[in-house]
């Protein structure tokens, strides 16, 4: 089927003939040229203002200190060195830096320039309406565009507002992600109907498909409502997360409803600018129906770490900070995404793992439920220790280290005997995972102190090696 463009063009060529039709009248004329002229004065005159201030003010500011120079050190007037001076009486001679007329003024125009053009915009649209009543000259099109007038005047308050009642980073997103946009839509519904319901725009087609027609004015309907519900959904993912976050919820938990319900509510914009369209909706059912089992086949392995990211994060199987060992690699959660999970390892690199991976994997969840760890210790008695003098050393030893953890015990226990040695374990509590490597070390440190103290020895591995001499 192949889309047919004949009417838009004609609708166009109908549309441009009848704007220069309506451009050729001397009250259409008029009103765009005081448009214009009313644009390009107010805009200018807070600049032409600010330069002569600016201006007054540098020479304002130059002739302080000349006045100031007419009393100088050696003057009739002036104190002599060696004189009946003060001590301070110096500083007197130089004048408290003010700040004249001129100078507070143009600190007055900057603070309110930002609404200036605006305000100045408002007052000369209303008095040039009424110089048109009272010349009896039409204004429709310069009170058309006065609402447009309105949202520059409210958006730039809001904004001047904004950016003194909250900080600078977060004003700014505040106005960049509601103010503006918000502003925009309005500014799109008075222009869409300015133009449509007067020059008769929003019937022009745009394309054709068989019975399917799409106009200019559905075109831009949907545009403001995707827009709308991106505005709305964004609104809608900061409450939700401030609510949860305040409600005490893991961050990873907010950040995700909250994503969820933003693109749930931007999907729903987007059906409704289909509806818009003329779009039977029952029609992209079987549509969906097929491009899902395409794209089952095709993302399998992209569908499954999503799913899988949504499953860890609201079952919070693994959650940032704690410590997991997966195939042989060991590391701390930094991040629970939709599709993957990033580890951090002792040695500061980060490895990029699968949800999927961890829901079909067997994983080694260390600090699942608390973060007590135990500290294991291997060292190695010779055969004529005394094992039980050897147990008592060892446990105390554990045990005077600050945080080795009363409960559970310290333990102790025999696990071979190789051919030159008795093999010992012993191992104590930590209350936190990270605590664990650097306990470790110090503790080998106190029993390695603590052997030499008490006598007890620790084998070398020894070899004899018999050497025959040859006889004659």
């Amino acid at each position: 089927m192949i889309p047919d463009f004949s009417i838009l063009f004609d609708r166009l060529g109908e549309q441009f003939s009848l704007a220069l039709i309506m451009l050729q009248r001397l009250a259409v004329q008029r009103q765009i040229v005081t448009i214009a002229a009313l644009l390009l004065l107010t805009w200018l005159a807070p600049r032409v203002l600010a330069w002569a201030l600016m201006r007054w003010a540098e020479r304002e500011q130059a002739e302080l200190p000349a006045a100031a120079g007419d009393l100088q050190p050696g003057d009739d007037d002036s104190p002599q060195p060696g004189g009946d001076s003060l001590p301070g009486d110096d500083d007197d001679l130089t004048p408290a830096p003010t700040s004249g007329f001129w100078t507070r003024a143009l600190g007055w125009l900057r603070a309110i320039e930002f609404i200036l053009f605006p305000t100045l915009l408002l007052l000369f649209t209303y008095r040039t309406i009424a110089w048109y009543e009272a010349n009896r000259w039409p204004s429709g099109l310069i009170e058309g565009v006065l609402p447009i007038f309105w949202l520059v005047f409210v958006y730039r308050l809001l904004v001047r507002v904004v950016l003194k009642l909250l900080p600078e980073n977060q004003s700014e997103r505040f106005a960049s992600e509601l103010l503006r946009p918000v502003t925009l839509i309005l500014i799109l519904l008075i222009a869409r109907d300015l133009l449509f319901s007067t020059l008769g725009l929003g019937t022009i087609s745009l394309l054709r498909l068989g019975e399917w027609v799409l106009n200019l004015g559905d075109l831009l309907d949907a545009l403001i409502i995707i827009l709308l519900a991106m505005i709305v959904g964004g609104v809608l993912r900061k409450a939700l997360y401030n609510v949860m976050i305040h409600s005490e919820v893991e961050s990873d938990v907010a950040n995700t409803v909250s994503n969820v319900g933003r693109y749930a509510l931007v999907g729903l914009g987007a059906l409704i600018a289909l509806g818009v369209f003329g779009i039977d909706l029952s029609a992209l059912g079987w549509i969906a129906g097929a491009l899902a089992v395409g794209i089952g086949f095709g993302l399998q392995e992209l569908i499954a770490n999503f799913i899988s990211g949504i499953v860890l994060v609201f079952e919070r199987i693994v959650r940032p900070g704690d410590v997991i060992e997966v195939d042989g690699t060991r590391g701390s959660v930094t991040k629970v995404l939709l599709r993957a999970t990033v580890l951090q390892t002792p040695d500061s690199a980060e490895i990029v793992v699968p949800n999927k991976e961890l829901m079909t994997r067997t994983v080694l969840a260390l600090t699942y439920s608390d973060r007590v760890t135990r500290v294991r210790l291997d060292v190695s008695v010779a055969y004529g220790s005394d094992l039980v003098h050897v147990e008592r050393v060892v446990l105390a030893t554990i045990a005077s280290h600050p945080l080795i953890l009363a409960t559970p015990e310290p333990g102790f226990m025999i696990v071979a005997m190789d051919p030159h040695s008795v093999q010992v374990m012993a191992f104590g509590y930590v209350n936190d995972f990270n605590d664990w490597i650097r306990t470790r070390s110090e503790l080998y440190q106190m029993l390695r102190d603590a052997f030499v103290a008490n006598g007890i020895v620790v084998p070398y591995p020894r070899q004899d090696v018999r050497v025959f001499a040859p006889t004659d």
